[in-house]
Order: structure tokens, then C-alpha cells, then sequence
């Protein structure tokens, strides 16, 4: 059976987590990102099992240092409703980390994640919903460590409703079951994508509260960001003198920022082109102010 518009998986990262490293071990490709941060990609997983084969999307989101409270509280708006309904996995990765000050901090974007899953799905330990949840740790480049054993990060894990797997692994456990990267795949082959068919759609009324008046006012801010790029009204005089005191490496700065942000505004588009149309207007709506927010 093909699926032909399943669920997504949202995969959410901490800062340096090697996460595109991560999809190019997964699916053998990856995304190329276009600013200093992966957050706003996507990617495609194509899953084919004795059941069904469907590709399944993926998009990328990070949770920026210090801000676990409020990412978690942007995915719990009603506006981000039609997202969290549209999601069959949430896949938190992270580096293992150096030192006790790291473990903090994933742990505290752990639970970010755990709250949206729990709060955003009903209550009562992620309510009806029944996808998949996993936290995935990756290679830590730097030696040693901090010694974090594989019972307590299950315990960790475990506590907020997600299952731990250790990207570095290989082979199968003393259970006989598989680690690592074939742990990631056999979890989420095993997953339903097919999306809920009395899945319905917003009222015709709320129309004008997505994606236009969003993209409207990004607009607006690109065209700020232009100005300041060629100069906007000033005179010619004035931008000779600017960029004699340097002011081209400033401007060559801020056109690689404008390509960028368009670069990541297609990727909304391509990211939330087979969506329903309520959907995709909500999505875009909040990829469209987490980009807004790096102008």
C-alpha cells in the first residue's frame, strides 16, 4: 500500500548536534543548509516495508540555547495546532555531552519537547496520539566526556515519554534487538503515517490570519533589508564615503543574509506544498516568524 500524503517527522536539535550528519547516515543524502543554522530545512525519508511504502517528510527545527520554555510554548499556540496535527514523529537529537553544564541543557530541551508532546496531544501522556518519540544521541568530538551511562539516559528519557538510542551503536543489544541507526529506522517503519481521515479544516474565516499576512510582513522586512543593502535613498556621495570607511564588507554581509532568507522562504513553500490548506497556512505562518526572527 502506498501512502500517499503521510505524517511528518519533526526533528528537533541542539545547537552543534550533527543532526545533518545524522540524515545523511539515515537516508544517504542530506540538506544543504543555507544559513549557519539547519532549522527551517527539510528532507525526505522514503520508508518501504512488507505493509506500505510512503516517503515521509521531514523538517527541521532547533531549539535555540536558553529558549527551551519559549520554543515550547510557540508549538502550544492555537496557531501551531494544525502543525502538531500534521506530525507522526518527533526526533530530538544532541551531543552527548562534555561536561554537567550540556547535560542541563539537554535535558532541559528534552522536557521542552516532552511538554509540546504531552500538552499538544490532550494531556494525559500525549493523549490520543500515537506516533513515535525518540532522543538520539550523537558522537561527542570531544575526549573525554562526561560518563553518562545507557541506564540513565533511558531513565531520562523514559520519563519524558521518549525512547533513548545511541547514534554511535551497532550491532543488537543482550536483547537481540537492533541499536543505533537500525534502531531509529525499525521505530519508525514500525510507526502509522497515514494521517487521520476526519482530520477537518479551519473555518473559512480565519483565511487572512496565515501564511499571506505573514509572508506580507516578511516581505516588508526584505525590503527594509534591501534598502540598508544598496543604500536606499541616500546619495551617491553618501554611499562613496560609506563604503570608503569600510561599508562593503557590511553590505556584502547583508546581501548573503537577504539570499539566505530567501533560500529558507522557498523551503516553507516547497516544505508545506502538499498540505492541506489549512494546514499549510499555519505551518508557513510559523516558519515564516521563526525566520523573521533572524532578520
Amino acid at each position: 500500500m502506498d501512502i500517499a500524503n503521510p505524517r511528518r517527522i519533526l526533528i528537533i536539535e541542539q545547537p552543534d548536534s550533527g543532526v545533518l550528519s545524522l540524515l545523511r547516515d539515515l537516508t544517504g543524502t542530506s540538506p544543504t543548509p543555507t544559513t549557519s543554522t539547519p532549522a527551517g530545512l527539510s528532507h525526505t525519508l522514503p520508508l518501504t516495508t512488507p505493509y506500505y511504502s510512503a516517503t515521509i517528510p521531514i523538517w527541521i527545527d532547533q531549539i535555540p540555547a536558553a529558549r527551551a520554555p519559549q520554543w515550547a510554548a510557540e508549538y502550544l499556540t492555537p496557531d501551531a495546532a494544525d502543525v502538531l496535527r500534521a506530525l507522526g514523529a518527533f526526533v530530538y537529537v544532541f551531543r552527548k555531552p562534555v561536561d554537567a553544564d550540556a547535560l542541563a541543557v539537554i535535558k532541559e530541551g528534552l522536557g521542552a519537547v516532552g511538554t509540546v508532546v504531552r500538552e499538544g496531544y490532550g494531556g494525559g501522556g500525549g493523549g490520543l496520539w500515537d506516533g513515535v518519540c525518540l532522543a538520539v544521541g550523537t558522537r561527542q568530538s570531544e575526549k573525554p566526556g562526561l560518563d553518562v551511562g545507557a541506564e540513565e539516559w533511558d531513565e531520562v528519557c523514559r520519563a519524558v515519554g521518549f525512547e533513548y538510542v545511541d547514534a554511535e551503536a551497532r550491532g543488537r543489544n543482550e536483547f537481540g534487538e537492533p541499536t543505533g541507526l537500525e534502531r531509529i529506522k525499525e521505530a519508525l517503519e514500525a510507526n502509522d503515517w497515514a494521517a487521520a481521515d476526519d482530520d477537518t479544516l479551519l473555518p473559512e474565516d480565519e483565511a487572512e490570519s496565515g501564511f499571506g499576512a505573514e509572508a506580507a510582513e516578511l516581505e516588508r522586512e526584505m525590503v527594509g533589508l534591501k534598502m540598508a543593502i544598496y543604500g536606499g535613498g541616500e546619495e551617491e556621495g553618501e554611499e562613496e564615503e560609506e563604503e570608503e570607511d569600510g561599508g562593503a564588507g557590511g553590505q556584502e554581509f547583508q546581501v548573503e543574509q537577504l539570499e539566505a532568507v530567501m533560500l529558507r522562504m522557498q523551503a516553507v513553500r516547497d516544505m508545506s506544498a502538499d498540505l492541506p490548506e489549512a494546514e499549510r497556512r499555519k505551518f508557513a505562518a510559523k516558519a515564516v516568524s521563526d525566520i523573521m526572527k533572524t532578520l
